[in-house]
């Protein structure tokens, strides 16, 4: 498929597809509301499980120094689904740009489900 990355370069380094789905994951789990990023064969993954799938993050490049982004999640109940998604790019846009110099032209934001509380 078009635009899925590979091994890229920024600044002479060469960055794996699976550091920047991780680099998003982990963007997300400060964001008040999310409460999954992704899902496994066996159901929802709980985010702040021992164990973690991005299976729901997919980052593809634009231009030499831009990427897009697209992540699925699914949000506890109770919180503006306008306001997590735009805390969720901001989050997203700050780490991928902190910690590797790419510039996020682009992330959507794909609800899946909600979580209820008990």
């Amino acid at each position: 498929e078009t635009g899925i990355m590979t091994d890229t370069q920024t600044r002479g380094m060469d960055i794996a597809p699976d550091v920047l789905d991780t680099i998003v994951a982990l963007a997300l789990k400060d964001v008040e509301g999310v409460a999954v990023v992704g899902q496994t064969s066996t159901g929802i993954l709980s985010f702040f499980g021992s164990k973690q799938d991005q299976k729901g993050v997919r980052v593809s490049q634009v231009t030499s120094d831009t990427i897009d982004v697209s992540v699925s999640i699914t949000v506890l109940n109770g919180f503006s689904l306008d306001k997590i998604a735009a805390d969720a790019r901001k989050a997203i846009a700050d780490a991928i740009l902190a910690q590797t110099g790419y510039t996020v032209n682009r992330v959507d934001i794909h609800v899946d489900g909600i979580l209820f509380q008990d």
